[in-house]
This record gives C-alpha cells, structure tokens and sequence, in this order.
C-alpha cells in the first residue's frame, strides 16, 4: 500500500466512524449505508489526492525525486498547524459569511488531510515490511477514536423526546415525533456500505479514465500530447456525464409527469355540484384536472357531513376552485381560468375565502381545507392554481412560474375585494405547505411585511417552508436559533419550531395573523446545498441547539448534506387516518392552528368530534383509492393489487381486515356520522 492510499484510507475510517452519528430523523439501514459508502469513498478520494499535494510539495526539500519520509512528514506538519491555526482564528459564528465558512473549510480540510498523511507516514514506517498491515491498523485506531469521539452514548436524533408530546408515537420505552421509527443495523449497514464505496469510486475512477479517454481523442485530432489537452478532456468528460445525468432525469420526469397528469378511478366520477370546477356547471373537462386536481375537487364536503360532524344546521356546499397545468399552457390563461371560476361560482360573496398553494404534485392538505369547510359551515370558498404534477424535489425549478401566476390571481382577487362594499368583502387567508409555502412566500420577497398589506389578507398559514425561500430568510434575519422569538415583525410569528407556538402567552398568540410553522425535526425548512460546505446554525453548540435538532451530533462536509438528504425522504410517510407530529407531517397541528391563527372559534364538542372525523375521512379516501385502483387492474394482477390493499388495510388499522370491513370502514369515512 502506498502512501497515499494509507492516508486516503485513514481519512475513509474516520469519515466511516462519524456516519453514523444520528440526524433530525431515524433511517434505515439501507439509507445509512449509502451515507457510509459514499462518505468513506468521498474522503478516501480527497484525503489521497491532498497527499500527493503534500508528496509533491515535499519532493522539491528532497535530493531525488521522490519525497523522503522526514521531509514530507515536515511539510504535513506544517499545514496542520497552518491549518489549526487559521482554523481557530475563524471558528463558526451564527450568520457567519460564506467567504468566512469556506476558507475555515479549507483550513479544517488542510489540516485534516495533514494529520493523516502524517499518521500514514508513522504507520509505513513503523514496519516497512508490512506497511499495508500497519497503516490498515492505524485506520482502524482512527476509526474507533473518531467514533468516540463523537460519543454516541450521548447522542440522540432530533425526533427523539423525553415524553409523549402531542403527537409522539412510542418505541419500546422511548418517544419519537415521527411517523415511522426506523432502525439501523450496523452490520448490515457496513455491509452494504462496502459495495457503494466501491462503486461511488469506481464512478470516480471513470470519471478519470474518460477524461484521459477525451484527451487521448483530441491529441490525435489537433496534434500534440495529451497532457496538452488535460482541460478539454475534463471539460468533454464533464459534458458527458451532465448529459447523461440531465437525460436520466428527464426519463424520469416524463414517467413520473403521466402518473401526476392521470385521474384515478376512485376519483373518475364527474362532481355534480356546480360549487365545484370540474363539474357539468363549470364547463372545465374533468379529464384534465390531474391526479391531485381530482382528489381535491372530488373530495369537498357535503353539508350534511358538515352538520353531522359539527352539530349543526343549514350548512352550505363549499366552493372549491380549481385551475390544474393541463387546463392551459401559460400562467396567465391559467390565472384567468381560476379568476373565471371564482366569479362564475361567486366565491368572493362567501364569508370567507382561502387561496391555497398546492405543493409540487399540485397537492392540497386535505385536513387544513376540511377544517376550514368544517369551522364555516360550509359558508367558505376554497381555490389553488397548479404549476406542476411531479413531486415537490422534482418542481423546484417550477417555483418562479408558481410565484408568478399565483401573484396573477392574488391581483385579480384583490381588483374583485376593492371594488366590492368593505362590509361585503370576505374574509380572505392564505394557507401554503412545503414548496407551496415558497411559491407563495416568494411574491413578498424584498418587501418584508409591506408586501402583505397590499393584498387585503386577513391572515395566512405556511407550514415547513423551504430553506430556499428568501422571504422567510429576510424575515427572520439575525436572529438566533438559541433563544425563542418574539412576536414580529408585525402581526407575523417565525417559531423555530411548534414548543415555540405552544409556549407563546395567550396574549402574544393572539396578535399573530401570519404563521410560518415548522416542526423542529423536519429537514425540509433545513436542507439545502449549504450543508455540503457549511455549518447550519441548528448544529451549533449542543447546550444551544432547538428542539428537534440532533444532541451530540458533529457537522461533517457532504455528509450532513447527505444524512439530512434521507431525513426528507423519510420526512413524511404518513399512516392514513394517524395523525402524528414530526418530521414533515402537520396533521396533528393543523386544526388548532387555523382555528386560533383565521380566527374560526369551535367548541371542545366540535374539536372532539371534527377531529375524529378528519381521521376517518383520511383513512376511507386512501383505502377508496387504493381499492378502485386495484379494481381497475387486469385479471390475475387484480387478484395480487386487491390483497394487498387489504394488507395495507390491516397495517393502518392494528388487526386484520376482510374485505367486508374494509367496505365499512369506507363508507363511515365518507357518510355523514
């Protein structure tokens, strides 16, 4: 083993040994071995190419032309002690710059890359007869200290909580505030995590070979050598593996913009209700109003599950408006559509009106809306504009042309409010969740709570708002996440997480009309690409980290990107019909929150009653669909869907269910109590 392979493999045992540290969520053991393996081959591969930095800066102190143990074992020393040094002089500090942050990674990075290279030359030298066995038991030393180091003994993941908050599901003796609690296997997570740290790599590897492959290729077309043309073949290997990766994700795109476009048999029927777009009154094709649009359309309550659920009479059919991506292909005929549909519907003259911003599938929050339906009776108008039908990762370059023609309609809306009598004008909220809440976030960026008065908004909830979102970013400004916030600016309130919210004098809660919750697990208000270079503020000293975030857990480059990377993927993967508290999902929280926040009293009787509602409707709606769908399916594979439908039945329930049951929990959900 030569040494840069034994430096690059003690820095791998040392980058292996913190993956495993605990995040915001819980993952599985397939989810920590891509970390580990990726982890191990990234810091392999950049610790053995500082070495032969240091090889070759230590080759010039040296007579010949290899670098001699003494002399690069000097020059090791130096950087990690340039490195230490300017490392502490700029040491992390809440709001720090990002010219400050990346030249303190450099210096940490210097430093480490030094430390091991200098371990590296000790272990060879030790005994040069055996230096692969010496140098692979320093690794393992440096594995062990780097894993204690870290003190897992002490560390815990940012769902887990000492007591059953609301919300909390339990697992064995412990309370965690997600909806599933995932384990990991170190074994098998090690396993596994061999082969991706080879095959990340390999990837590597290829990488190279392309580019000399390229290099190669242009020496014999233009002449010369090829290290002459080291820059062109980097650049053509780089092109190659973009184009590749863009074409990779279009395919995907395009498979996963069918699925998001299509209307599913259980929401096939046509409404009747000309409340309601879609429906024969509206003249808008059903056909065309995509898998979430559908959902949502179909799913607005009947008055008479209005009145059973809240004990009252003479409820109204709520209004809900719908203008989905297939319906037109800019986002100004889109904004017109939806403008069309409020004033056929006369939307504006209901008592209050809500305009909601779908998430990146064109997704409504079933339990907010149902609340807001529930809490008017009825007397409500519900309306979202579309601007993409493929997940929320997959849209993030949609949110210009979502902030865009959602600020369209909020223009027409506010055109309709001003020419309308004061005294006839509803009240008018705005509700976003996840990618929503930046689209609709962002039509305030750069007018900090000015922006707000000019739309007549009488309230608003954003729920897990992005770390992109600029406007929330303004907001908050030098805040720190050590202390709780106050109420501000203006009628808006920024808890770092729902303790914040809970915790908040009555007095103080009752000023607030603009929401922006987020639970203090969820990676989403977190993740962004600053975490590949970057400490956040929520990894600060432990003594000073909100709730939610991880204890004892130390930021690494790349891997804190990549472990809250997992946590989003297991951020939300809900139980239909559960309400829990954690990670992405707000179910549990929603009611409350639009009560208190839109001013829409209840009584502890309809609180009681309306939540046992909202989670019956969940759990029948999902199972609905599921159940049509596996009708829907062709012979001896109809067979197979409907078993496992009835499976899935089982899981969500606790106990096993038959078909009959399974009809009977569907028809409670969606008839009147």
């Amino acid at each position: 083993m030569d040494h840069g392979a034994g430096t690059g493999l003690i820095g791998a045992a040392f980058a292996t040994a913190r993956s495993f540290q605990p995040n915001l969520l819980t993952r599985r053991s397939t989810d920590q071995a891509i970390i580990t393996g990726a982890t191990a081959a990234a810091a392999y591969g950049l610790f053995s190419a500082g070495d032969s930095v240091i090889d070759s800066i230590a080759t010039r102190f040296s007579r010949n032309d290899q670098a001699t143990t003494p002399a690069r074992i000097a020059v090791a020393a130096a950087a990690a002690t340039a490195g230490v040094g300017a490392a502490y002089a700029l040491r992390w500090r809440e709001h720090e710059s990002d010219k400050r942050a990346l030249a303190r990674l450099a210096a940490e990075t210097g430093a480490a890359v030094a430390v091991a290279s200098i371990g590296s030359g000790i272990a060879t030298n030790i005994r040069p007869t055996a230096a692969s066995r010496t140098t692979i038991a320093a690794s393992v030393l440096v594995g062990i200290a780097s894993w204690a180091s870290t003190k897992p003994w002490n560390a815990r993941p940012g769902s887990l909580v000492d007591t059953a908050l609301p919300g909390a599901i339990k697992s064995g003796d412990e309370y965690f505030l997600e909806d599933t609690v995932r384990e990991v296997s170190p074994v098998q997570a090690a396993g596994i995590a061999a082969g991706v740290a080879v095959f990340t790599y390999g990837l590597a590897r290829g990488e190279s070979w392309l580019t000399g492959t390229m290099s190669r290729g242009a020496a014999l077309v233009v002449g010369g050598e090829a290290t002459d043309h080291r820059m062109l073949g980097r650049i053509s290997a780089a092109a190659a593996t973009f184009a590749f990766g863009w074409f990779a994700i279009s395919q995907a795109s395009g498979m996963l913009s069918k699925g998001g476009a299509s209307i599913e048999p259980g929401h096939s029927a046509q409404p009747q209700a000309p409340e309601i777009s879609g429906s024969p009154a509206s003249g808008l094709p059903w056909t065309k109003m995509t898998r979430e649009g559908a959902r949502w359309l179909s799913m607005a309550l009947p008055p008479a599950t209005i009145d059973s659920v809240m004990g009252t009479t003479g409820a109204l059919q709520p209004i809900r408006v719908y203008a989905s991506l297939d319906l037109a292909s800019t986002e100004a005929e889109r904004a017109d559509i939806l403008l069309a549909e409020i004033d056929r519907t006369h939307a504006l003259e209901r008592s209050v009106f809500a305009l909601f911003s779908a998430t990146g599938s064109g997704y409504v929050n079933y339990v907010a809306n149902e609340t807001l339906e529930y809490l008017t009776g009825g007397d409500c108008a519900s309306a979202c504009i579309q601007y993409s039908v493929l997940p929320s990762a997959l849209s993030l370059g949609d949110v210009p042309t979502g902030t865009a023609q959602t600020q369209m309609v909020m223009h027409g809306i506010v055109e309709r409010l001003l020419a309308m009598p004061v005294d006839k004008r509803p009240r008018f909220y705005l509700f976003g969740e996840s990618l929503g809440s930046q689209v609709s976030e962002e039509m305030f960026r750069d007018t900090g709570i000015l922006g707000l008065a000019g739309t007549g908004l009488d309230g608003a909830l954003w729920i897990g708002t992005p770390a992109a979102t600029v406007w929330r970013r303004q907001l908050w400004g030098k805040r720190t996440v050590a202390e709780a916030p106050e109420v501000g600016p203006g009628e808006i309130y920024l808890p770092r997480h729902l303790v914040d919210w809970r915790a908040l004098p009555d007095s103080e809660r009752e000023k607030v009309r603009f929401l922006l919750l987020m639970n203090g697990d969820d990676p989403i208000p977190k993740f962004g690409p600053q975490l590949a270079w970057r400490k956040p503020d929520w990894l600060g000293p432990d003594d000073k980290r909100p709730f939610g975030s991880p204890r004892g857990t130390r930021w690494l480059p790349g891997m804190t990107y990549l472990t809250t990377f997992f946590d989003m993927q297991n951020a939300l993967v809900p139980t239909p019909g559960v309400f829990s508290e954690g990670g992405h999902d707000y179910r549990h929280v929603l009611p409350t929150a639009i009560s208190q926040t839109w001013r829409l009293p209840m009584t502890d009787e309809q609180r009681a009653s309306m939540w046992i509602a909202l989670q019956k409707r969940e759990l029948a709606w999902e199972l609905h669909r599921d159940w049509t769908s596996a009708l829907a399916k062709p012979g001896h594979e109809q067979d197979a869907a409907t078993a496992k439908t009835l499976e899935k039945a089982s899981t969500y329930v606790g106990h096993p269910v038959d078909e009959a049951e399974l009809h009977s929990i569907i028809e409670s959900g969606l008839q009147p109590l």
